[in-house]
């Protein structure tokens, strides 16, 4: 089933996720939503995982679910 609505849905979240992985990667800013081993202020190296992982499956699906051309 091709949807569309899941097409552009899977690239807006691949976009926005990311973001995230890239902001959760640069040292120095206040991260928001850690806690443990690493202060707020380091690089988070799970949460740029789940981010890059996050962005890798929508790519697919958008991939995967993208219109076909009428030509």
């Amino acid at each position: 089933m091709k949807n569309p609505a899941l097409f552009y849905g899977a690239i807006v979240v691949a976009v926005i996720s990311l973001a995230l992985g890239i902001y959760y990667a640069v040292p120095g800013v206040y991260h928001v939503l850690t806690s443990g081993s690493h202060p707020a202020m380091e690089s988070q190296p799970s949460h740029v995982v789940l981010f890059i992982g996050i962005t890798v499956v929508c790519i697919v699906a958008a991939l995967v679910t993208r219109p076909r051309s009428r030509a």
